[in-house]
């Protein structure tokens, strides 16, 4: 297993990205209309997410920095995490045996991705013919559509998307914690930002809290990331980063809207309760899993 070795620089820089991790893991737009400060539940609820923050950043950043076999079992951890929600949520009547597949197919998917396995294509083209098979199990041919798109849809998500997170990992470990901290960024911008300035709904259909003028406060803070980062850190390509830090922009903001209109649609408030005081893993990864793929497009294709 490759290791990063570390410098001066290097510490700065982890040093600043947990100060940012710990402090952004705060934020909570679902609670955007308290002030934190004057209600006492709302007080009791910050000092979850304080406990949760330091924890989950530190190990974050530990997990991102190392790669290997740990990072591994971490975004297997999350896909499951994803597979189990998504179901849980939409209440769909489908097999237990049918959701632990989707789950195995999803690690195997992983675990081909880390071990460098060339033939990706194929193994997705199997999985999925093998997950449309399971259909026929179910006499039942009343919702045959939304399961089938169901299953495809958490193995996509679960497999090849939280995947990226291990094939962005392969350009370094700088690049591989810069998504992580520019979507908490962003999205701390955008929280605060929309808080103080916010007069014009983004999306009041399914996410009534977003704001335009937020939205415009996460691309500022894009583009300061952009300024910013190569002064503390000396490692990054500066296209590819100004490219990164707008792809954040935009991706992990629409990446939270999209998983907002799902919870708006299964009627919830949070995608689950598994993190005390942050809600669930939809919740906590909604921006980054459309972040780390674009981010990984970049890298490969810009030499």
């Amino acid at each position: 297993m490759h290791r990063t070795r570390t410098n001066n620089g290097d510490t700065s820089a982890i040093r600043f990205v947990g100060w940012v991790i710990a402090n952004s893991l705060l934020v909570d737009d679902r609670n955007a209309s308290k002030c934190i400060f004057t209600e006492g539940s709302a007080v009791r609820e910050l000092i979850k997410r304080v406990s949760v923050a330091s924890i989950i950043g530190p190990i974050v950043i530990i997990l991102l920095w190392f790669g290997g076999y740990p990072l591994l079992v971490l975004t297997s951890l999350v896909g499951i995490g994803l597979i189990i929600e998504f179901f849980k949520l939409s209440k769909q009547k489908i097999s237990l045996w049918r959701i632990i597949l989707i789950c195995l197919l999803a690690v195997i998917w992983q675990t081909a991705v880390f071990s460098g396995y060339e033939n990706l294509l194929q193994l997705f083209l199997g999985s999925v013919i093998i997950l449309l098979v399971t259909e026929l199990s179910t006499k039942a041919t009343e919702g045959t559509q939304e399961r089938s798109s169901s299953m495809l849809f958490t193995y996509i998500y679960a497999g090849p998307i939280t995947s990226t997170i291990l094939l962005v990992r392969r350009f370094g470990a700088h690049w591989a914690i810069l998504p992580v901290a520019m979507v908490w960024i962003v999205d701390t911008a955008a929280y605060w930002g929309g808080s103080l300035t916010g007069k014009h709904k983004l999306a009041p259909e399914f996410s009534p809290k977003k704001t335009v003028e937020g939205f415009l406060w996460g691309i500022v803070s894009a583009v300061i990331i952009a300024i910013v980062v190569p002064l503390i850190w000396s490692k990054f390509d500066t296209t590819k980063l100004w490219l990164c830090a707008m792809v954040t922009a935009f991706a992990g903001q629409l990446g939270d809207l999209f998983e907002s209109k799902l919870k708006r649609q299964f009627g919830v408030k949070d995608s689950g309760k598994i993190l005390p005081g942050h809600g669930g893993i939809w919740d906590r990864t909604d921006s980054i899993l459309w972040v780390y793929p674009l981010v990984w497009i970049i890298l490969t294709l810009i030499k």
